[in-house]
């Protein structure tokens, strides 16, 4: 095992990637944007852990790999792919941490190539399937081995009701828990905008909490998490739209499919494909003409990335 006093993650890299490794997830959320025939496919690899390494490196490009799905614990290799990657790039990892695939991750992945650990604790769903403990247990070896672990959870009407007892006792655990804000439809309401003003006082005043709680974490960080639900405050009281903006995306930011397609984000403009090896990013930013997710486009779009 990789053992550090600290995990402080002084990162260099050129690009960032969303990369969806799968869309197969074997949680069944119901605030998920994705349908039941997607999260249930059958997953495919479509290439070994060395052509993702060897197509990466291919790029002459040192990548911040955001890896994420469905749920990306669930990958066949899935370790043996974080390893290859983290050779010569950083990692970030969103999971659900159901799978046993992630002790072993914490045995063999170097934590000072992984920026954090996003660990969505999904409650409604480990509830029914008695897995709070086993959750707990995972966050704790993350912490032990210096991982960088944020906690989230997916802020619906019922989760904000429930939160202060919820949050109580995972912090009495030692997991304090960072309330995420819900974004889309759900129950025929569009969130955030469908908040109450009371569910609103709730999820900022935990947010300021979570954020003490996190100093330490934070603190270790080379630079914020592009998952940054520590300013989830952002979405709470205004309407984020980023189109006409100067965005990084496909300069310094991309999305990479399954198949080692790379688009530009939701744009749908493809720069090439990872595994073939013919990767061609623009040479500068541009306006945005899409959305994608507010937590990249945020980034994407501030004056200092653009001027990197």
């Amino acid at each position: 095992m990789y053992s550090y006093t600290e995990n402080r993650v002084n990162m260099e890299y050129n690009v960032e990637a969303d990369f969806m490794l799968l869309n197969t997830c074997n949680f069944r959320c119901t605030y998920c944007f994705s349908s039941p025939a997607t999260l249930g496919a059958k997953v495919r690899t479509y290439a070994t852990s060395n052509q993702w390494r060897e197509g990466f490196d291919a790029t002459g490009k040192t990548w911040l790999i955001h890896i994420t799905g469905g749920e990306p614990s669930i990958y066949p290799g899935f370790v043996e792919l974080c390893k290859q990657l983290a050779v010569h790039h950083y990692l970030s990892i969103n999971s659900n941490l159901s799978h046993h695939s992630i002790d072993d991750f914490v045995e063999k992945i170097d934590p000072g190539r992984v920026h954090f650990v996003h660990a969505s604790v999904h409650y409604e769903e480990r509830q029914k399937r008695k897995g709070v403990g086993i959750f707990i247990d995972r966050i704790h070896k993350l912490h032990k081995a210096k991982f960088n672990v944020l906690v989230s959870v997916v802020m619906t009407p019922k989760a904000v009701e429930t939160f202060p007892v919820v949050f109580k006792y995972f912090d009495s655990h030692g997991v304090p828990l960072i309330p995420k804000v819900m974004r889309g439809k759900f129950k025929g309401k569009v969130y955030p905008a469908a908040y109450s003003n009371g569910e609103k006082t709730i999820i900022l005043e935990y947010l300021i909490e979570a954020q003490q709680k996190h100093a330490k974490v934070i603190e270790k960080m080379a630079e914020p998490p592009t998952i940054d639900m520590f300013s989830d405050s952002r979405f709470l009281n205004s309407s984020m739209d980023y189109k006409g903006k100067m965005c990084g995306s496909g300069f310094n930011f991309v999305v990479i499919l399954p198949d080692g397609t790379v688009r530009r984000c939701q744009s749908k403009r493809r720069l090439g494909n990872i595994l073939l090896k013919n990767v061609v990013l623009m040479n500068a930013p541009k306006p945005c003409d899409t959305s994608y997710c507010p937590y990249f486009c945020e980034k994407y779009t501030s004056p200092q990335i653009l001027a990197l």
